[in-house]
């Protein structure tokens, strides 16, 4: 039944009880509380006066969804004031410096920063976050004589997933193992009904190198190899199953887009796209990628002839099964407001980013009921998606690869010394456009200069981003518009090697000059 905006006065309303009228509000969505509250003066002043009708409605112009119900609604709409204002004015304080341990592994997932300490454990820092009244905190889980390879983790889930490589001369094991540990203890983990998970190597190749993702009971692991086929497998790490294994060249990078998709990042040449497949219904036996049959194709703008691909990856932070159980997150971003953030680079040093929101990936999910297996960019990108140049607009590190978190990119800007914040929430941005209030905006095909220090410092870039043929980095002119917001904070933190990287409540930057970790708490 659809609500229709009628004004009448509240006498000629049937005379129910008031708690019958908040039952009823308690079971609507944002859109239709606020239809309400059009109907009439009562039901205004009702919705209004009414703590968790007011959160569910600020919940939605802000682009988030309600995770913690435990917590009462006043608690709840107060820190997500607190938060989006937060991060709307970038008001927040250089709260701690971390050191950098010189183990050359880390990873950093929600709100925590994990390291290799360079002599036999990993380094926990759970950030602080001023939102929600958590300190800092420091563990540490010894490896127990473990060598490994890399790691992930999922501190939502308790979940550690440590990679021991192949041995192949003394006490031989030619199989990867997959450590499932608790990340508080260093124990196995309780959900895990496999402790190990084991992958073989058909050939020893030490220069190997992984990217592991999480999202929900699912874990991915892609494996570079310096002379062979890439592989990417994919387990339910909780009952210890295969679900998927795709090998080819073809293979850039992998993340998860819903609990039973991966999106996967492929070049051929000058072909460049973006696989949709179903792992779980897609074989667990060995496939070639370019033999999935349970899959969709996202065409990219094609290459031009003179341009080679270097790498194309994908990410998304946080994953969409993110936070899981994890009760002391109270809200979090929509998951259709995730970033997907498609990184190209070429030998001939262009380095762009496409940055892609998850409703824009699953809006193209219809073409899975009509048997369509691929969708050219003109039917898909141009409207859905903003490309920046990653050389000109914003300084970005593919090495510090944490940053996006949500629907936020941060980038440093040496020249400026400041932290460029970009939004792509597209609430947020929609309610803030149609606010009425002036409002500055930028030229995307420039370098963007956010203002800082005023009193609505907000940069909207609404404009076409155009990368024309002569650019000889596509063989077509081509044009995105996904409208965003750009915000930027002050530094002074004098010179160096700077990269930025972002989480749940902190901004953090790296330097590697003096090998620390600067963090900035909102």
């Amino acid at each position: 039944m659809s609500l229709t905006a009628i004004k009448m006065d509240h006498s000629s309303m049937p005379t129910f009880p008031t708690e019958l009228f908040l039952v009823i509000f308690s079971s609507l969505d944002a859109r239709s509380l606020i239809a309400c509250r059009q109907v009439c003066q009562f039901f205004l002043a009702l919705i209004d006066e009414t703590v968790a009708l007011v959160y569910t409605i600020e919940l939605a112009r802000h682009g988030h969804i309600d995770h913690a119900p435990t917590l009462p609604s006043a608690d709840r709409l107060s820190q997500l004031r607190i938060h989006n204002d937060a991060w709307n004015k970038l008001d927040g304080a250089w709260s701690d410096t971390i050191p950098m341990h010189p183990g050359h592994l880390w990873e950093l997932f929600g709100n925590v920063l994990a390291q290799h300490s360079g002599s036999g454990s990993l380094i926990f820092t759970q950030l602080p976050s001023s939102t929600r009244s958590i300190e800092r905190k420091e563990w540490s889980v010894p490896l127990s004589g473990l060598h490994i390879r890399d790691f992930g983790m999922d501190p939502s889930q308790n979940l550690l997933v440590l990679i021991e490589s192949p041995r192949w001369v003394r006490n031989p094991n030619p199989s990867y193992q997959f450590h499932l540990w608790c990340m508080s203890s260093g124990k196995a983990h309780g959900l895990a009904s496999v402790p190990i998970l084991k992958h073989a190597q058909k050939v020893p190749d030490h220069g190997m190198s992984h990217t592991i993702q999480i999202s929900g009971d699912h874990v991915g692991v892609e494996f570079h190899s310096t002379h062979g086929a890439k592989e990417l497998v994919v387990w339910n790490w909780k009952i210890g199953r295969k679900e998927l294994y795709l090998t080819g060249h073809e293979i850039g990078s992998f993340a998860f887009l819903t609990e039973k998709h991966v999106v996967i990042t492929m070049a051929d040449d000058t072909d460049l796209r973006l696989l949709v497949v179903d792992f779980i219904a897609e074989s667990s036996e060995q496939t070639c990628v370019k033999d999935v049959f349970h899959c969709l194709a996202l065409r990219l703008p094609d290459l031009h002839p003179s341009s080679t691909v270097a790498s194309l990856t994908i990410r998304c932070d946080p994953s969409p099964a993110w936070p899981n159980q994890d009760d002391s997150i109270p809200f979090h971003v929509h998951p259709d407001e995730i970033l997907y953030p498609v990184a190209l680079l070429t030998a001939q040093h262009n380095y762009i980013m496409i940055f892609i929101p998850r409703r824009t990936l699953l809006a193209q999910f219809h073409h899975f009921l009509e048997g369509t297996r691929e969708v050219e960019w003109p039917a898909w990108g141009p409207k859905g998606t903003r490309i920046l140049d990653c050389l000109n607009q914003a300084n970005v590190s593919p090495v510090w690869a944490c940053n996006t978190f949500g629907s936020r990119f941060v980038a440093f800007d040496v020249d400026e010394e400041e932290i460029d914040v970009y939004d792509f929430n597209q609430m947020t941005l929609k309610r803030e456009l149609g606010s009425g209030c002036p409002s500055q905006y930028g030229n995307p095909n420039e370098t963007l200069w956010p203002p800082v220090n005023q009193e609505d410092a907000t940069m909207f870039a609404v404009d076409e981003t155009v990368i024309p043929s002569s650019s000889l980095l596509f063989q077509q002119e081509v044009r995105t518009s996904l409208p965003f917001r750009a915000r930027a904070v002050p530094t002074a933190l004098g010179t160096g090697l700077f990269s930025a990287m972002c989480s749940q409540d902190n901004i953090i930057v790296v330097n590697t000059s003096s090998r620390e970790y600067r963090i900035f708490t909102l």
